[in-house]
């Protein structure tokens, strides 16, 4: 419906009613105006009709975009704390307590917070020696058995 003018639909519209409310004959009698291939098909004039019926209008008007409510400053700040307070809780048992989905915890955590599971941490720190015991070992199981510093 977007792709017609507004004298074009109001054009539709009036062939409709004159054609006693049969899109069949509103079809039909729009052979004149239109080329064969350029012609609305009869679920446009279905629609069209339907849209005029209900709002009393044919200007397009695009449908409003829903807002995302999840990701809030008050949500993230909401799960921010609890990160703070228990940062071992996993997701499912963190949303629960917060009151929103799984998905959108998910989210947060890594979009906003910028926090992302499996990071790589040092767990113990190396010494001198360890990397000379760590050839050591890698020799004899090569079988040279030769110690090379």
């Amino acid at each position: 419906m977007n792709g017609y003018s507004v004298e074009q639909r109001v054009r539709i519209i009036k062939f409709y009613y004159q054609n006693q409310c049969s899109v069949r004959e509103t079809f039909r009698a729009l052979r004149d105006f239109y080329p064969r291939h350029n012609r609305p098909a009869e679920s446009t004039i279905r629609r069209l009709v339907a849209k005029f019926e209900s709002t009393g209008s044919i200007n397009y008007q695009p449908t409003p975009i829903r807002q995302r409510n999840a990701r809030s400053i008050e949500n993230i700040a909401a799960v921010r704390d609890s990160v703070r307070e228990n940062p071992r809780q996993s997701i499912p048992r963190r949303s629960q307590e917060l009151g929103l989905s799984v998905t959108s915890t998910w989210r947060i955590l890594r979009r906003d917070l910028g926090l992302h599971p499996y990071k790589i941490q040092l767990t113990q720190a190396l010494k001198v020696n360890d990397h000379t015991q760590r050839r050591v070992f890698a020799d004899c199981r090569l079988g040279s058995g030769a110690v090379s510093s």
